[in-house]
């Protein structure tokens, strides 16, 4: 795909030059008949190009073997580049980009830690969950090992679109996900998203699911009596002859086809037609309507199905039909399509242990602001406590520091407590101890459990700037931020959860770089105990000196770290 992109123009014109303007693709294709031949189209560099579906019949019925669809798919990338589109097309691909990301995105993402997963896509996940949950379950009972579910978009929208560079962008942190997650074979449930996985993601192992389904041996009670279908094929299922060998052999251990699509036939959902032109996206349904003949349409996208159900038009997916999940007879709004999507993928999460540690962290954190700001909790309350137990005082004192940071408890108050209490020396052994601790609990929370969620609450732009610096310079990354934080402490441990530094460089780093500020506080801390509870004017000059000493060190380091992490904007 990328070698094609980079002769797309190239590749317009030798078009260009073979077109002979027969005039035959306009016959198959809707658009095509109203806004012209494709080399017209191309030649004028009409927007009216977003209108194409990219069905592909027009590369099965061109008589000299050519693939206009093709050109005509480069031509939207060309344009969009170019940037010169009307606000109404902007907004097209803008929605159909927003639509992908938003289900790329916490909370409708779900990666589950198998070796093999089921990836239903967006359609099947948003209209039958159902079906997905039973498929999941056969194919674990078929294959005789666990089959976990990923939830995500494989971003065909913005490919139809032709916004391939969003595509691009997409497949590599999907790439990234399913390696982070140790998935190596995926069973997906839509054509379109085994479109995009042989495009841009070969590498991958998948298969269609009517690839991958064993032999049903039983009929459904709702498959009974349904006989005389029509079997239509989606657009994508005609790159991929085994998926289309596979459905028939499918459904006629259901039911009785009487007749199917023999080359593409759009259901209307494809391209930016049906945000563009209504009228023009009813035409593709129609064709599809008109083929039928009367029969029941049996097809395997739920977009296309749920396109039908909205018109009027008995339809099935293969799925349901190989399976005793209740056909939907009604289409799915928009709404409960989001609603779905978010319950199965809230529904995985609880079947976790990490949700439920999420939950409680959150918990905690809630908990802990409502008791601080109704007064049952100040660092006050908490050094009296800690002074009335010689034997578990330092183990507490570690270990509220080691949760503190998770909860954005205030660090400081315990860091000078820890001085006033315990001394220069123990106090910096408890307070270097229970912030590294912290920091730790953090981190491992972050990469771990709240990984998406904490990439939705800080921007993806925060955590991709501390991501780049970590990839270039490893645990120089964390020494410069300890010393010079461009984050608050808590916020930076999260942070760093998420970015691929491994832990152990982390920890040392953390301890190491954190250790300066540490000594310089508990001194400031241990020197305000000599003066208050001893009246000792030496040991204050004592730890203003100390204090002084450690939080100069940073500053020297400084400028020698900046040569080796230069800001962003150099």
């Amino acid at each position: 795909m990328e070698v094609l992109l980079n002769k797309s123009q190239e590749f317009i014109n030798n078009f260009l030059e073979s077109c002979t303007s027969c005039g035959t693709c306009r016959e198959a294709c809707p658009f095509l008949e109203k806004y012209g031949s494709p080399n017209e189209i191309i030649s004028e560099r009409s927007e009216s190009v977003f209108l194409c579906t990219n069905c592909r019949a027009c590369d099965y019925v061109c008589p000299v073997n050519l693939s206009p669809s093709t050109a005509l798919h480069l031509l939207k990338y060309e344009l969009i580049k170019e940037g010169r589109l009307s606000e109404k097309t902007k907004t097209a691909i803008h929605s159909s980009l927003g639509f992908a990301d938003r289900g790329h995105r916490f909370p409708f993402s779900y990666y589950t830690k198998t070796d093999t997963a089921f990836w239903p896509g967006c359609s099947l996940s948003s209209t039958s969950p159902v079906v997905v949950k039973k498929i999941t379950d056969a194919l674990g009972k078929h294959l005789n090992k666990k089959v976990g579910l990923v939830l995500d978009c494989c971003f065909d929208p913005s490919f139809h679109n032709g916004d391939l560079d969003a595509v691009e962008a997409a497949s590599e942190r999907i790439k990234e996900r399913l390696k982070k997650h140790g998935i190596k074979h995926l069973i997906l449930g839509c054509t379109n998203c085994k479109k995009i996985f042989s495009l841009y993601m070969p590498e991958i192992k998948s298969e269609h699911i009517l690839e991958a389904l064993p032999d049903m041996t039983s009929k459904p009670e709702h498959s009974i009596g349904l006989q005389n279908v029509y079997l239509h094929h989606p657009c994508p299922s005609y790159r991929f002859d085994n998926i289309r060998e596979n459905a028939n052999i499918r459904i006629a251990q259901s039911v009785t086809v009487t007749a199917q699509s023999s080359r593409p036939l759009c259901c209307g959902l494809g391209g930016a037609s049906h945000a563009l032109s209504e009228e023009l996206s009813e035409q593709f349904t129609e064709k599809v309507m008109e083929d039928a003949k009367g029969n029941p349409v049996v097809t395997y996208c739920m977009g296309c199905k749920n396109r039908y159900l909205k018109n009027g038009k008995e339809a099935y997916h293969i799925l349901e039909l190989i399976t005793d999940a209740k056909p939907l007879k009604q289409p799915v709004s928009s709404g409960q399509k989001w609603l779905n999507r978010l319950l199965l993928a809230m529904e995985q999460r609880l079947k976790t242990k990490k949700f439920l540690l999420g939950t409680a962290v959150i918990m905690a954190i809630i908990i802990s602001t409502y008791l601080r700001k109704s007064g049952y909790i100040s660092p006050e309350s908490l050094f009296g406590f800690i002074q009335q137990y010689n034997v578990l005082a330092p183990a507490l004192f570690i270990l509220i520091y080691a949760v503190g940071p998770s909860i954005f408890i205030p660090s400081l108050p315990l860091t000078l407590g820890a001085g006033f209490l315990w001394g220069p020396f123990w106090g910096v052994v408890f307070s270097i101890t229970g912030a590294t601790l912290g920091a730790s609990v953090a981190f491992l929370i972050a990469r771990y459990i709240l990984g998406d969620a904490i990439k939705e609450k800080f921007s993806y732009s925060r955590w991709h700037i501390l991501k780049e610096k970590v990839e270039q310079h490893g645990w120089k990354a964390v020494a410069f931020t300890r010393i010079v934080p461009i984050f608050p402490y808590p916020v930076l441990n999260y942070l760093f959860g998420i970015t691929p530094i491994p832990f152990f460089h982390y920890l040392w780093s953390t301890f190491a770089f954190m250790l300066p500020a540490c000594i310089a506080y508990v001194a400031f801390g241990s020197s305000m105990g000599e003066l208050i509870l001893k009246g000792n004017i030496k040991g204050i000059i004592t730890g203003i000196l100390i204090a002084s000493v450690a939080m100069i060190l940073p500053v020297a380091f400084k400028p020698m770290l900046k040569k080796v992490l230069p800001s962003k904007n150099e």
